[in-house]
């Protein structure tokens, strides 16, 4: 049987001493005939000489299952978990082994190189990151469940309000010194209503986990939001201006569509004193740049990121429900995009939106996202 050269045997001693692992040395015939200083410190009364099942588990024959015997049977490295008793009855020490041929010039097997590694506190980690992630998914589990409740238990009866209130006003002169109550539960009721579905898909967007993105029109898109918000713009006396190419096609999400309205909107009722709402579409290289500029009142330097927080608002006076800004936010970022506001030199504020042409494609269920527009 070959073995190793006391030359070779030194060399290995000064190289082992240097790692933090246990690393022992065993010979084809199960003895140790190397181990390093972690080893020792760990198992102070292990024998350099004895065999390795004898010394560190006082057996009198091989482990069963001993993956170091399979090392000189294949020539392979081999690896297990094992778990050990420490200082104290209650504690466990988690170790990770690999045992490893080490071959001489001519390919024969001179030993087996033995390396424990503690893992406990990895192991540990790993359970930590379990338990929170279930902890999570609980949590969505219940806050799925109590956003179900409000779409339903708060949004039914919010709607029976609405309804009645919108009948009610149809004959304003019959209600007498009651309109002015009657129009106030009109606008709370509803008011009501947009904070349920902007919470409801501000949750589909933070939440999404599958989405597949799709050929968007983006020209198209902003176009049909423009006569959507034709009224809002006509009640504020603004007028738009757009520079859109005829046709421009983006990898994007229905999302997009609520995203755009929500910021489009929230220039019109901040950006109503200027008279003029400017929307610009160009692309850089692989993206999408679309700039919304309003001439307003503008928005103060600490305003300009907080304004993306949810239920952040300028303005108390201005009907909303503080999510619009957040959702366009997310949004963006869902789709690998950035989305910032600056200072308009003319007076006002410019939301720049820059999107990937090419979308960013996720790993997840696409009806979280599809159902949210």
């Amino acid at each position: 049987m070959k073995q190793f050269s006391e030359e070779q045997l030194v060399i290995y001693q000064r190289v082992i001493d240097a790692a933090p692992d246990i690393i022992h040395i065993i010979s084809p015939d199960m003895r140790i005939i190397l181990r390093n200083k972690r080893s020792r410190e760990w198992f102070p009364l292990v024998q350099v000489g004895e065999h390795c099942y004898r010394t560190l588990h006082n057996r009198d024959s091989i482990c069963p299952h001993c993956f170091v015997c399979r090392v000189f049977e294949d020539g392979k490295r081999h690896e297990h978990e094992s778990l050990i008793k420490g200082n104290s009855p209650e504690e466990n020490i988690i170790l990770h082994s690999t045992a490893s041929p080490i071959y001489d010039d001519q390919g024969n097997i001179l030993g087996a190189l033995e390396i424990l590694r503690d893992i406990t506190e990895r192991k540990k980690l790993e359970q930590a990151l379990r338990d929170t992630a279930e902890r999570l998914s609980r949590a969505n589990r219940i806050r799925e469940l109590l956003l179900r409740m409000v779409r339903h238990d708060l949004g039914t009866p919010a709607g029976v309000i609405l309804n009645t209130t919108e009948y009610l006003l149809e004959e304003p002169a019959s209600l007498g010194d009651l309109k002015e109550d009657i129009e106030d539960i009109y606008r709370s009721a509803n008011h009501i209503l947009q904070l349920i579905h902007d919470a409801d898909v501000l949750s589909k967007v933070l939440t999404a986990t599958h989405v597949k993105f799709k050929d968007i029109d983006l020209s198209g898109l902003l176009s049909g939001l423009f006569d959507q918000i034709g009224p809002l713009l006509k009640k504020a006396n603004v007028k738009l201006e757009s520079r859109l190419p005829d046709k421009l096609t983006i990898k994007g999400l229905p999302i997009l569509k609520t995203a755009f309205e929500n910021i489009l909107v929230n220039a019109v009722k901040y950006g109503a004193s200027g008279g003029r709402l400017i929307v610009e579409v160009s692309e850089e290289d692989s993206y999408v740049v679309i700039e919304i500029t309003d001439f307003g009142p503008g928005i103060p330097d600490e305003y300009k990121s907080r304004i993306f927080e949810q239920f952040e608002r300028l303005a108390t006076d201005v009907p909303g429900t503080g999510l619009g800004l957040a959702i366009a936010g997310q949004s963006v970022e869902l789709h690998g995009g950035t989305i910032k506001v600056r200072d308009n030199p003319a007076g006002g504020a410019i939301f720049e939106i820059r999107l990937p042409k090419d979308g960013r494609e996720l790993q997840s269920s696409e009806e979280e996202i599809s159902t949210a527009q």
